[in-house]
């Protein structure tokens, strides 16, 4: 029975909605603060992020998602862990008691959640009924001083400027233009990115570019538009592969995508949010779009070559057959590792590095 004298009803139809439906009863009973958070990674004991004295008053296991209603004090909390992202939901009476839960709670799924060195949580999403659908998981992430030498002097230079950056609050432009042949690094320098920003940037991995530039609801699920759950952090949002919109003839072949995509970068769409998009593309930039590279569009727009042929020999070390003619990376690993034919016979190379 509700304060106004209605019988509520909540309707269940499956399990996994009864800890929703515990809070949805106790707001309904008068706790009508509510406040959520989101954490990537899921604690494997959701109870240990409880404070003294708590009541667990559900704790379920289905499948791999594991869900844990307490209360306290004058609190309910949901903590609901299942694709790799941790969920807190808090109702309350009072407001302050409800925010202050909620942080405590994120706070400590935050330092469960911490990943061993050399890694980085990554955030991945896919489209699915027209809106985006995310996951997370641990990614191997390389030192940028641990993959430097995998480039040429002049691609490493700007690399190493863009590693260095920790703000982009006044910098001009918001995106990032990585192109090149495949099997240069691209893939490489996108994991070392990811680490080195890793302190004020979260990173979001979109599976299915095509997709995202086709949606306006998914692009803006991917950007953040919704609610900020990400602490004040920046995003980086990276689309690998996308020739088809960024090629001169894009706005013929890909619609009204292309406008999407600039529209994010430095127009309304991406007002207020803190947003930075890095796409790669095998094209070479004199093929692209003029309004993707006009002056003013792009943070940082680096070319990625082939190593020369005294770079490769460097790169390969003593004892190595000498190149003669410039390599890109997998064609150089590809040596090392006894998988090449002969390297003075030119292929098209394949594969992310």
């Amino acid at each position: 029975m509700g304060d106004d004298g209605l019988d509520a009803h909540y309707w269940l139809s499956y399990l996994s909605e009864v800890g929703t439906g515990l809070l949805v009863r106790a707001q309904w009973e008068g706790m009508r603060y509510a406040r959520d958070a989101e954490v990537a990674g899921a604690v494997a004991d959701p109870p240990a992020l409880l404070p003294e004295g708590a009541e667990i008053r559900l704790d379920q296991q289905l499948s791999d998602q594991r869900t844990v209603v307490a209360a306290w004090g004058g609190v309910l909390a949901r903590i609901d862990g299942g694709g790799q992202v941790t969920e807190i939901d808090v109702v309350g009476r009072e407001r302050a008691e409800v925010e202050a839960a909620v942080a405590h709670l994120a706070d400590g799924a935050r330092r469960a959640a911490t990943l061993p060195e050399g890694s980085v949580r990554m955030r991945f999403w896919a489209e699915r009924d027209g809106e985006g659908s995310m996951t997370t998981r641990r990614v191997e992430a390389p030192a940028w001083e641990e993959v430097a030498g995998n480039y040429t002097a002049r691609t490493a230079a700007a690399l190493g400027d863009l590693m260095a950056l920790r703000s982009p609050a006044t910098r001009a432009g918001r995106l990032v233009l990585w192109h090149g042949a495949p099997g240069t690094g691209k893939t490489t320098a996108a994991r070392a990115l990811a680490r080195a920003w890793a302190g004020w940037c979260q990173t979001h991995y979109v599976m299915d570019p095509e997709r995202l530039f086709d949606g306006p609801q998914y692009l803006l699920d991917v950007a953040g538009a919704g609610a900020d759950r990400d602490d004040g952090k920046w995003r980086l949002v990276i689309a690998e592969d996308c020739d088809e919109y960024l090629r001169a003839d894009a706005k013929l072949r890909a619609g009204a995508s292309l406008g999407r995509l600039l529209n994010l970068c430095d127009g309304i769409l991406g007002h207020g949010l803190r947003v930075l998009v890095l796409l790669t593309t095998n094209e070479d930039v004199g093929r692209l779009h003029p309004a993707i590279t006009r002056p003013g569009r792009c943070l940082s727009q680096v070319a990625f070559e082939p190593l020369s042929a005294a770079e490769a020999r460097r790169w390969l070390g003593s004892g190595a057959t000498a190149p003669e003619r410039p390599m890109t990376l997998a064609e150089l690993y590809a040596v090392r590792e006894d998988r090449a034919q002969d390297p003075a016979h030119r292929e098209e190379p394949g594969g992310y590095l």
